[in-house]
């Protein structure tokens, strides 16, 4: 499928208009506006009011949302007009500085109330302390220590190992079994005190800064703490109040967003004294719109322009429904260049067939699908993300069925025969019994998408006229490598005939990716001649090892007529050219001897041939040849990646068999726990719905993003450029808000 078609145009429009002109474009949707050289740099340095307001209106927004109804958090629908009578009469300033001023009292009384609830919980242990800990700090007679015994005991050994000091231990209170004590002390022994201490289970605690007894401090606390939960609760019903009008401040953030993109446009367009010039593009079937518009405009003008040479249309993407949610895959990674096809619909069925494969459970596939589905009426249907899932969920259903996943092992174990049989009748087989159907199925899947990749290429080639790359690049790999596939797969079953002619097709496949891996128009016809070489010389060998008719033994001969062409033509060449270097003429020489001794059987074939080969691309006629052979050699040999990009593939298996492995592990062990008295049924059914859910959740982000790493790794370097620009047109968008 082709990138949709777009026109650059010139829309001209006087600047006493400009305003209305850029709302009904935009309300429009049609014309992508570029910028000019110097409009990003002017619309960078602007600082504009509203984008203060419209980040205001964003918090507002949020705080009334959190208070609001369930119906209030969903998107709001408004008609035109209604939307237009907020937005032409609502200031939001006033509603926006009462709400600031709520939520920063708001936000005071709750850090104040974190201040409370910490002081409380620092002196609630120490409330039995009858003293006032300031003045006990600042007794000169005795040295006072607060503090706690790890427990009782400890406390009874530190009292054992001061009984004969002048020390005074006071129990104050007790917290989660350890000890609070008041330690009293002459000055002259707190060295020896505190020594001991040391060595003990003891935590000092410090309450200098505490003054007053700590049960009234306490008391003190609680009557402010009521105070500010009752300022608290003032202030919530206060902003709940306020929710009536969340509408109209969406209404309106939505109406400033718009206003502050068509800013950005008259910014970024080129301007006269007098008149607004935007550069932009439409879509083809859009330019009649665009000259309507235009026309019902007053003081606008359109003209087609012709695009620079160097630069590029915007990709607009138009897919069918159910492709187009993996547009998505494309916008994650790039867009397609504007020159290539849209590989969206190629893209899908892969995508969502590997989905599947991964999660593999029928089960999750429902319910993956009706989660899916809720979420979709609620966030939207053109969520791509969601459309992805869904449809990943739904072919998960017939994927799970096949090899007999329905979460798990479950119908098993219900002990119900209909069941079993139902799941039976659908099974094609058992993964864990049979293991090598999911690596065969997940191979072959992996080399399908290969081969459309290549297939894709070859399409896209040829519908721009790019022969060459087409024909020449992609078209051998694509008959080499469904030939050798055919043959090593298929190779028993079919006549000798067609492996023959697979046979011939991979060789002659094989001789154009060493010749024609790089192409330039001058060296084409002698490349054309050392493909007819080497072909031949496949088919002969091919002969000799028995992997052909003996018939194909007398490609020899066409070897040898090919030799004597190069051989003349590179003479020629040096005549015609005037490159009569003795080296190759010594080289021409040896080349015409060596085929007329191969003729009286003097020479063996491989000397003739390397010496007319050599000295063909030694001549004028294969300039820069050689280089080319080279790198065509080494890419032949890179045809072994393709192994490892097919093995890649394996993890479709991987990920099918582990889901499918742990959904029944979770099964035993919750008809383990069912066997447990009285409580087993409640612990085995929190195992089986926790577990299932934990198992669909990981296994949905591991589908996902395993298919992604397929198409990005494996299939994208076989045919894609990318590197596209999102086709974006100044169009109304709602972010908070739904206008019929």
């Amino acid at each position: 499928m082709a990138i949709e078609k777009v026109t650059k145009v010139l829309v001209a429009v006087h600047k006493e208009h400009q305003e209305s002109f850029l709302k009904a474009l935009q309300r429009s949707g049609i014309l992508h506006v570029t910028r000019t050289e110097t409009g990003p740099d002017q619309a960078d340095s602007q600082t504009s009011a509203q984008s203060v307001i419209l980040n205001r209106l964003a918090e507002a927004i949020e705080l009334l949302k959190a208070r609001a109804d369930k119906k209030g958090k969903a998107r709001p629908v408004l008609t035109r007009s209604e939307f237009e009578e907020i937005v032409q009469h609502l200031d939001p300033s006033e509603p926006l500085d009462h709400l600031n001023r709520l939520a920063r009292e708001l936000s005071e009384l709750d850090n104040r109330l974190k201040a409370i609830d910490a002081e409380r919980a620092r002196l609630l242990p120490w409330q039995g302390l009858q003293d006032n800990p300031q003045e006990l700090y600042g007794l000169r007679s005795v040295t006072i220590l607060l503090g706690r015994f790890a427990d009782r005991a400890e406390l009874m050994n530190a009292k054992g190992l001061l009984a004969q000091e002048p020390v005074a231990i006071e129990t104050v209170g007790e917290e989660d079994g350890a000890v609070l004590v008041m330690i009293a002390s002459a000055p002259d022994v707190w060295e020896r005190v505190s020594a001991t201490l040391s060595g003990m289970r003891f935590e000092t605690a410090d309450l200098r800064n505490v003054e007053g007894r700590p049960a009234e401090i306490l008391a003190e606390l609680k009557r402010e703490r009521d105070e500010v939960e009752k300022r608290r609760v003032e202030l919530e019903s206060e902003i709940s109040r306020l929710t009536r009008r969340l509408v109209e401040l969406q209404a309106v953030a939505d109406a400033l967003a718009n206003e502050e993109s068509r800013k950005g446009t008259e910014l970024g367009a080129e301007q006269t004294g007098t008149v607004l010039l935007m550069h932009g593009w439409v879509r083809n079937r859009d330019i009649g719109k665009l000259k309507r518009l235009v026309d019902e405009a007053e003081y606008a003008a359109l003209a087609q322009v012709e695009p620079d040479p160097d630069e590029e249309p915007p990709v607009a993407l138009v897919n069918r429904p159910v492709f187009r949610p993996f547009e998505l895959v494309l916008e994650l990674f790039s867009l397609p260049s504007p020159k290539e096809l849209d590989p969206t619909w190629l893209i899908a069925p892969f995508f969502g067939t590997f989905f599947a494969l991964c999660l593999t459970d029928a089960g999750y596939g429902i319910v993956v699908a009706l989660l899916t589905y809720l979420l979709m009426r609620r966030l939207g249907a053109s969520n791509k993300l969601l459309g992805i899932v869904l449809i990943g969920g739904l072919l998960t259903i017939p994927a799970g069925a096949l090899v007999g996943g329905w979460f798990g092992d479950v119908f098993d174990r219900l002990g119900l025969g209909w069941l079993a049989a139902f799941k039976n009748r659908l099974m094609w087989f058992d993964p864990l019994k049979e293991p090598m159907k999911f690596f065969i199925l997940s191979v072959a899947l992996g080399y399908l998408q290969l081969i459309s990749g290549i297939a894709f290429e070859i399409a896209d080639c040829l519908r721009v006229r790019n022969w060459g790359d087409g024909l020449l690049g992609q078209m051998p790999w694509f008959l080499g490598l469904n030939s050798l596939v055919i043959r090593v797969v298929f190779g028993r079953m079919l006549p000798g005939s067609v492996n023959t002619l697979l046979m011939v097709i991979l060789l002659g496949a094989m001789a154009a990716i060493v010749v024609f891996n790089q192409r330039e128009k001058a060296t084409l016809p002698a490349q054309w001649i050392l493909f007819g070489l080497l072909a031949s010389v496949f088919l002969y060998f091919g002969a000799r090892f028995g992997w052909l008719p003996r018939v194909f033994l007398l490609s020899r001969w066409l070897v040898l007529a090919i030799l004597v062409a190069m051989t003349i033509w590179a003479w020629l060449s040096m005549i015609q050219k005037h490159r009569m270097r003795p080296v190759l003429a010594v080289l021409g020489i040896l080349a015409g001897a060596g085929i007329a001794f191969y003729f009286v059987r003097l020479l063996p074939a491989v000397v003739t041939g390397v010496l007319a080969t050599v000295f063909f691309l030694a001549a004028p006629t294969g300039r820069g040849l050689f280089s080319k052979l080279a790198w065509g050699g080494y890419a032949l040999y890179g045809a072994t990646g393709y192994i490892g990009v097919v093995l890649s593939y394996i993890r479709l298996m991987a990920l099918g068999m582990c889901t499918g492995g742990v959904a029944m592990a979770i099964n035993v062990i919750a008809w383990m726990l069912f066997k447990v008295p009285v409580i087993g049924i409640v612990l085995g059914l929190v195992v089986l719905i926790g577990g299932h859910a934990y198992n669909i959740a990981v296994n949905v982000l591991g589908a996902f993003v395993h298919s992604l790493r397929l198409q990005y790794v494996e299939f994208f370097p076989r045919f894609y450029t990318g590197g596209g620009e999102r086709f974006s047109p100044l169009a109304e968008r709602f972010n908070y808000i739904k206008v019929q």
